[in-house]
């Protein structure tokens, strides 16, 4: 490559760079001989079409709106990766194998070359006086179907341990700040586990007065939850292989912890070092005991706490804190941990409560969460309407047979409406479509089912039409589709998700103090304030209220920094400079919050609206890749199959019915076809995504409900048989495909 040498000795000094002109990030490269040159980063997404143009004299050159904040990137030139010349850092790329040139845009909007952000703590809550910006933080709880709905038990424990450590007190926190205003997503595939579940099968064997579960009952009944309910009810020295399965040898076991979090208990980090040969059963009591103890929220390890459904709390008596470490007070008995599934079914109960005690109503203007839902089983709802849309933002991608199903993607809002209804006694207004998923065709479907507002992310703004809107407003999208038209009852209004901020609190701010974290937060939301008082700017953040957390390095479970935000955030709602804000508030006011109301078609139109996901603005994580496509065929093949039978289609707000009759078995085939539409399958399928305890759970819980499709139809009186390749993992390769 001359170019590049003869850039070293050649290009003048103006090339120094990034450089910040006139509100955008600028950058060039001097390369007379390229035939073309694209700069592909963070800032952008990491697209290789952005292409610089070349002017007379050799220089290419490209300008972006960036925001404040840390931006890995390089260039291409010729189809070939390169480091900025005009750039002395860099750092290690995310696979550690090579090396991308990198900046820091500092919030007074200087460039800084350097690799570390401009972050510094500010724990008297200072800040720059600026006219007032709108806050819109949305915390998003998922946790797909683990039914095996042939054993009718759940086979993963996460409904139950993001429940304690998170579900609650994701809620329950903002007590304290009553001028801060969040949403929260509550999925109905989790909500269905919790309460279904956990909630109704527990409450029957649960003694307040004893503060324990009546286990003798509960096995004699023969309940189902989750395994792991099981295995702290059952006495440790009867344990067998099937339970020491659970407690060390399955992918999904005992320790299936982050490392951070078992770090936080010395004893149990201890456990799972040794020698699984020489477990006594002492050790295997401890070992069940600790996975519960270690995704209890810390608020309930450090002190008494009273839940909104009136029970309290408190697990002092069990463990102490030292030094940020956590150390058991008492030799665990097998009545320990009978009474700490008793403390689980505690908290699991309050959960939907607390939601409720907070709920945001938008008539009364009272509460301060509004609470909203996603499809029903989390599915891709533009795929599930038609895969072949996948081809509008991954032209180049292998796709699999067409799989399009309009009706399924109806079936799954509908069926979360209904759930949702059931649940709060009112219809929800917004929706988070399964990893922020939309695309024209869709919108639609959401409009007809009484939807006001969604969400997505700020990369498929970029791309919709007009391209390059800024992020900071919110547009509405019509259902008609027709350019300029405009009628209220049938538009949709879109809110899209702040990237690097949203990925700050999920990736970065891990590794921060939290006290740096949350003011690096409010620095970032600062620097947006419009220079125009009048100028109504709406930042959106949208991230898992969940997952975060427990890689948290210098800060437990995030509770420092999400307190010390909230406390940034009530006294910049004090002073009129941040108002957060639910988007039940936005369109429809809130007087009492000075917030006045905004008709969805009073916001600029999009027209069309980009199809994708807040991953990469396309569905590459889902389709695309062999094993993902596979998946597809897979779930066509069943469905051709319910078609052909001609399985009569239940409401899909309808419930399941209560006697065993066809139409009973019929309902669960139906059910159980569309727990294998959730995108939770596909997103662990190919190389782009890996599970903390292995892949093969989610292969495993996939083919089953596609298997009981079948199995459930055999019970409703139809001759059909199970495909054989059902019961070949997809994960390596298969001889036996559809």
């Amino acid at each position: 490559m001359l170019y590049i040498f003869l850039f070293l000795f050649l290009a003048p000094p103006l090339l120094s760079q990034p450089r910040f002109e006139n509100g955008y990030v600028v950058f060039q490269l001097y390369a007379p001989d390229a035939k073309s040159v694209v700069v592909a980063g963070d800032f952008n997404g990491w697209r290789t079409d952005d292409f610089l143009t070349k002017d007379e004299t050799g220089i290419w050159s490209k300008k972006f709106k960036v925001k404040p904040g840390v931006y890995q990137y390089k260039f291409i030139v010729d189809g070939k990766w390169m480091l900025d010349p005009a750039n002395p850092v860099k750092v290690e790329n995310f696979n550690r194998t090579d090396f991308n040139s990198i900046f820091v845009l500092s919030y007074d909007w200087k460039i800084l070359l350097q690799s570390e952000p401009d972050a510094k703590p500010n724990p008297q809550d200072i800040y720059p006086k600026t006219n007032r910006i709108y806050l819109n933080i949305i915390w998003h709880q998922h946790q797909p179907s683990y039914l095996d709905p042939e054993k009718d038990e759940l086979q993963g424990p996460w409904v139950r341990t993001h429940g304690t450590k998170d579900y609650y007190d994701m809620a329950s926190l903002l007590e304290k700040y009553p001028n801060v205003h969040v949403t929260i997503n509550l999925t109905s595939s989790l909500l269905y586990q919790l309460s279904e579940y956990y909630v109704k099968r527990l409450k029957p064997y649960f003694d307040p007065k004893k503060n324990r579960i009546d286990a003798e009952r509960y096995f004699k009944d023969n309940v189902k939850v989750d395994p792991w309910i099981d295995l702290m009810l059952k006495d440790s020295k009867n344990f067998t292989e099937y339970e020491l399965g659970y407690i060390y040898k399955n992918p999904w076991n005992c320790f299936s912890v982050s490392e951070v979090v078992i770090d936080r208990f010395p004893e149990y980090k201890a456990l799972k070092q040794k020698d699984p040969a020489k477990y006594t059963v002492d050790d295997l009591r401890k070992i069940k005991f600790f996975f519960y103890l270690s995704n209890f929220d810390p608020d309930f390890l450090n002190g008494k706490v009273k839940l909104a459904n009136g029970f309290e709390v408190d697990l002092t008596d069990l463990v102490q804190k030292k030094d940020g470490k956590y150390y058991l007070k008492k030799e665990i008995t097998e009545d320990d941990c009978n009474r700490i599934v008793a403390e689980t079914y505690k908290i699991l109960s309050a959960v939907i409560p607390v939601h409720k005690k907070l709920m945001y109503d938008p008539v009364k203007r009272t509460g301060q969460i509004e609470v909203i839902t996603t499809p029903f089983y989390h599915p891709i709802l533009p795929l599930i309407y038609d895969t072949d849309i996948a081809k509008l933002p991954q032209p180049n991608d292998k796709l699999p047979e067409r799989f399009s199903y309009p009706e399924d993607a109806d079936a799954q809002i509908k069926k979360s409406i209904a759930y949702y209804q059931k649940i709060f006694g009112q219809k929800p207004l917004g929706m988070w479509p399964a990893e922020g998923s939309v695309s024209e065709q869709v919108v639609s479907l959401f409009v007809r089912n009484g939807i006001r507002w969604i969400a997505t992310d700020e990369k498929v703004l970029a791309r919709s039409k007009p391209e390059n809107q800024p992020f900071y407003y919110p547009y509405f999208v019509d259902e008609d589709t027709i350019y300029g038209k405009k009628d209220e009852t049938k538009s949709l209004l879109i809110v899209f998700r702040d990237t690097k901020l949203s990925d700050a609190i999920g990736f970065t701010y891990q590794n921060y103090e939290p006290e740096i974290a949350a003011d690096d937060f409010i620095r970032y939301v600062l620097s947006f304030a419009p220079e125009d008082s009048t100028d109504e700017r709406l930042i959106t953040v949208i991230l898992d209220g969940e997952n975060a957390w427990e890689w948290y390095r210098k800060d437990e479970d995030g509770k420092v920094f999400l307190n010390a935000l909230y406390r940034k955030l009530s006294k910049l709602y004090d002073e009129g400079q941040v108002i957060t804000v639910t988007m039940s508030e936005w369109i429809y006011g809130n007087p009492k919050r000075g917030i006045k109301p905004h008709k969805i078609t009073s916001h600029a139109e999009l027209e069309p609206l980009w199809a994708g996901s807040w991953i990469n603005a396309n569905f590459d994580t889902w389709i695309g890749e062999d094993e993902e496509n596979l998946a597809w065929e897979y779930l066509l093949k069943v469905r051709r199959d319910i078609e052909k039978l001609k399985v009569p289609r239940p409401n899909p707000a309808s419930d399941l019915p209560k006697l065993e009759t066809r139409r009973y078995f019929e309902y669960r085939a139906w059910e159980s076809l569309y727990a294998a539409e959730g995108s939770d399958w596909f997103w662990w399928y190919g190389k782009d995504q890996n599970a903390l305890g292995g892949d093969e759970p989610f292969d495993v819980g996939f083919r089953t409900h596609l298997i009981n499709v079948y199995k459930f139809l055999q019970n409703a009186g139809y001759k059909i048989e199970i495909p054989k390749f059902l019961f070949s993992p997809i994960l390596r390769d298969k001889k036996d495909q559809p």
